[in-house]
């Protein structure tokens, strides 16, 4: 039980740690693809007009990058470094590793609050009588800005699109990323065992 709680906790950290990336350091990722579509003449967009229209495409290939990224093993090599130099810090336990890690599934918590506030959502022109009430919700979401109308933006766009829609982006095409890499990494670790198998015999 409380392996469950450890392993949904680092699901929840790793939610929080990308919202504050989002809300704070998007620019990070955003500014160098403005600049380089600016320079090519892609688009003639302001940079907080450009943030707000393509932010979302942005954020969800560079979570896709940053799963690419074999985290575990760096933090080994890193780990063994430091006992190298620190050999006394070689005799306490090692942390268990996580049956599933939980970065494949830290966009489970953002996903299910980004279903609820997406059900839930309103727009200003829709009317309690309309069968079809608020229309336009997934260009809201996930639409660029040129695509938004004067019912679909209110003081809550931005919160809507940093908290919930970017971040389940950025999650789901890590753990993308993630299963990929460890998928093409089994994949070659397997003819090696079975090579050297056959050799054996």
């Amino acid at each position: 039980m409380l392996r469950a709680v450890t392993w949904c906790a680092k699901c929840l950290f790793l939610y929080f740690l990308v919202v504050v990336a989002a809300i704070r350091f998007s620019w990070i990722v955003t500014t160098p693809v403005w600049a380089l579509a600016t320079r090519m003449h892609w688009t003639q967009l302001t940079r907080v007009a450009f943030v707000l229209s393509y932010f979302l495409p942005i954020f969800a290939a560079a979570g896709f990058l940053v799963g690419l990224i074999p985290f575990g093993k760096l933090g080994k090599a890193l780990g063994d470094l430091f006992r190298s130099f620190f050999p006394s810090a070689s005799t306490r336990l090692a942390p268990e590793p996580d049956p599933v890690p939980p970065i494949l599934w830290a966009w489970l918590p953002v996903t299910l609050a980004f279903l609820t506030r997406f059900v839930t959502w309103q727009s200003r022109n829709s009317s309690v009588l309309d069968p079809h009430r608020s229309p336009g919700r997934i260009e809201r979401f996930f639409g660029p800005l040129y695509a938004q109308t004067a019912g679909l933006l209110d003081d809550k766009w931005i919160t809507d699109r940093f908290l919930f829609t970017g971040p389940m982006l950025f999650l789901m095409a890590c753990a993308i990323a993630v299963l990929l890499r460890y998928r093409l990494t089994a994949s070659r670790k397997t003819p090696v065992e079975t090579g050297t198998g056959d050799e054996s015999v």
